[in-house]
């Protein structure tokens, strides 16, 4: 194995991926409003339904 060969190489990958942004989150602003219960606010991933996003149709 070679490292030195391995160590540029890695050097090569963050030299340029060190140029990308790699993500930028929107996080809305939440009113207090209607919640839900902690049972169904647990398995859902949040208290507030305007959040809430399913990845599929239940």
């Amino acid at each position: 194995m070679d490292r030195n060969g391995d160590m540029q190489e890695i050097t090569k990958k963050d030299e340029m991926y060190g140029r990308f942004e790699l993500a930028t989150a929107y996080v809305p602003y939440q009113q207090w409003g209607e919640l839900y219960p902690p049972g169904e606010a647990l398995a859902k991933g949040t208290i507030f339904p305007a959040l809430y996003r399913p990845y599929r149709e239940e």
